[in-house]
């Protein structure tokens, strides 16, 4: 047992000390670069010190096996136990805390192809050509977690007329569970005037058989929409 803890004791200094070595390497030579004036166009800086920094990380795995050599050799049998096998502990309770925060903080993906689709109606406060449509108007649908953009685009068909409205029809999917998920429209070119509302869908949508009720758009006279989910 001491045996193997010296050898995962050396084996971690060395994996340590490569890691901090090659660490060091890059992003010390990014600030000097940048201190000396050293232009970093179209990213060259970052891709030279990437370059160089499996130097600086053979250069710190030398020295880490050097330390640990004479660090080894100075422990008694007990330090050397407790050190080997309190790192790999240490270790594996980071290693296990990190997927525990990515699994709790990753949204709750839904499945691939397994994503309940959104299917949006945006009554306009007038008639547009439907060839135009596309021409006109820009959207997009958002989610609260990280302010992903989720997938979207126009149904089939893309508008339609009813009561002297012209109706335009989008789609897109959801991508994980949650709440928080937002609708844009806007008039291109005008890319900072966007129309924005809630979609007020639960955080794991059913599916509906029909389009819920119209929703006046507040701030937007004449704006309304409704919504419809279907699931695989």
């Amino acid at each position: 047992m001491v045996m193997i803890a010296r050898a995962l004791l050396f084996l971690q200094i060395v994996v340590i000390s490569a890691a901090v070595g090659a660490a060091v390497t890059f992003f010390g030579l990014i600030i000097i670069s940048t201190a000396m004036g050293v232009s970093s166009r179209e990213g060259a800086l970052a891709m030279g010190a990437a370059g160089i920094a499996p130097v600086g990380g053979v250069a710190g795995a030398a020295f880490g096996a050097w330390f640990a050599w004479r660090l080894i050799k100075s422990l008694e049998a007990k330090a050397v136990m407790a050190a080997g096998f309190g790192l790999v502990a240490l270790v594996a309770l980071a290693v296990g805390g990190w997927f525990l925060y990515e699994d709790l903080t990753d949204g709750d993906p839904y499945e691939p192809y397994q994503e309940p689709e959104v299917l949006i109606e945006w009554r306009l406060p007038e008639t547009v050509p439907h060839e135009w449509v596309d021409r006109i108007y820009r959207y997009t649908m958002r989610s609260s977690y990280m302010n992903w953009t989720l997938g979207t685009g126009w149904d089939d068909p893309r508008a339609r007329d009813e009561g002297g409205h012209t109706i335009l029809r989008i789609e897109g999917r959801i991508r994980w569970r949650v709440t928080g998920r937002i609708f844009q429209l806007w008039r291109a070119p005008n890319h900072d005037d966007r129309i924005t509302v809630d979609l007020g869908l639960p955080r794991d949508p059913p599916a509906t058989a029909e389009y819920g009720p119209w929703r006046e758009v507040e701030g937007a006279p004449g704006h309304a929409f409704r919504v419809r989910v279907e699931r695989n």
